[in-house]
């Protein structure tokens, strides 16, 4: 959108506002909402390891390295192991 060079009107301001409004969301856009309101239900710990492990996946689609067999593997640990936040 072009920056005005001049004073901006109070018409102007309330019809960029309106057709932001009246934009549909992308897909994208709705997924997100979508992880969002599943994530607000996480506890602190599990929303760190949420977090962490989409932005893993990410940077693998991101480098190409992601594929149709690509999936996320838990390996059983000895609790004295374990590092959640909480311990």
């Amino acid at each position: 959108m072009k920056k005005p060079s001049g004073p901006v009107s109070a018409e102007h301001i309330i019809s960029v506002a309106a057709s932001y409004l009246q934009k549909e969301d992308d897909e994208f856009l709705i997924m997100a909402k979508g992880y969002a309101a599943k994530m607000r239900k996480l506890t602190p710990d599990q929303l760190i390891f949420a977090d962490r492990v989409i932005t893993e996946t990410l940077v693998e689609a991101q480098m190409g390295k992601l594929t149709r067999w690509t999936s996320l593997s838990t390996f059983s640990y000895d609790e004295s192991d374990d590092t959640s936040i909480n311990n």
